[in-house]
């Protein structure tokens, strides 16, 4: 009598597990998890501010059609990128008060938090969904205030080393910013 309540047991346990992996599978190789691939050309700019395409492709999903948009003031730009409408990525290269840290602006404003960061530099900080650089402005401003640049993925995460290279990238074009060389002053 045990050895037939042990292989009921036993073949309702494997029943079980099947159900999950079949669907898994099915998921899997279903037509719209394949076919999502990227119909529009990466940017080589993020709202005129060149950043190199292979920086960007990472950091953007599969789609059809991109935008951005460009808002800000004096000291402020920033950029919106939307794939088929939808928000995905945001910019913003912004000016400090002097002696303005790294930390102050990536944990204090934009919401990182330790447990999210994957890399942390003398210049910047990584997380996997967003990253914010110190801009070294050359020649230094006048007013000595600090410049920063900001890159958000408002879907999903990414490789941290991608977002990485993107905010490295973005920053060393902010340099020569107007939020950098003082012309919109």
């Amino acid at each position: 009598m045990q050895v037939r309540h042990s292989h009921f047991l036993l073949s309702r346990v494997v029943g079980l597990l099947a159900v999950p992996a079949v669907c898994l599978a099915m998921t899997a190789c279903s037509p719209g998890a394949s076919s999502a691939k990227r119909e529009y050309a990466v940017p080589s700019s993020l709202c005129g501010t060149p950043v190199p395409a292979s920086a960007l492709e990472p950091l953007l999903p599969a789609g059809k059609k991109i935008s951005s948009r460009k808002s800000g003031s004096p000291g402020y730009a920033r950029c919106q990128v939307s794939v088929d409408g939808h928000l995905v990525l945001s910019s913003i290269i912004e000016r400090w008060q002097p002696r303005t840290t790294l930390s102050n602006v990536a944990f204090g404003t934009y919401g990182l938090t330790a447990a999210s960061i994957k890399t942390e530099a003398q210049r910047f900080i990584v997380s996997e969904s967003a990253a914010v650089e110190r801009v070294d402005c050359n020649p230094k401003r006048k007013d000595a205030a600090e410049v920063f640049t900001v890159i958000r993925r408002h879907h999903d995460s990414v490789d941290a080393a991608a977002m990485e290279k993107a905010i490295t990238e973005f920053a060393d074009a902010a340099s020569t910013s107007a939020e950098c060389t003082e012309k919109d002053t």
